[in-house]
């Protein structure tokens, strides 16, 4: 589990700052999208600092709380690349990145639960 929080960690603050500080690698569109996407990057950056924070934690009742939003995030971030395929707007890598991290955290989840 440690290597998927360092490896979440890593992914979400490097999209955050990207993002939020250099948007127009991403867009070149108008100022709403800009503006839009530096909102996401600082959501990026507030899960990467919470995956860089549960680092040190070890009880997995302590660790839960986190390792849910974190499954949430990715698996909704999932579906929605997955509905924007029917538009053609979906970006393949983000699909991939956050298929992976929601199936990881899932499976994280699902072995506490059993």
């Amino acid at each position: 589990m440690r290597i998927l929080l360092i490896a979440n960690t890593i992914f979400e603050i490097g999209v955050g700052i990207v993002f939020l500080f250099f948007p127009g690698l991403i867009l070149k569109d108008t100022a709403t999208a800009i503006s839009l996407l530096r909102i996401i990057g600082c959501g990026a950056l507030a899960f990467g600092t919470l995956s860089f924070l549960m680092l040190n934690l070890s009880d997995i009742k302590v660790l839960q709380p986190g390792l849910v939003a974190l499954c949430i995030f990715h698996t909704l971030a999932t579906l929605s690349q997955f509905y924007s395929f029917r538009d053609g707007t979906a970006n393949v890598p983000a699909t991939i990145a956050h298929s992976l991290f929601a199936v990881s955290f899932i499976g994280i989840l699902w072995q506490q639960f059993r």
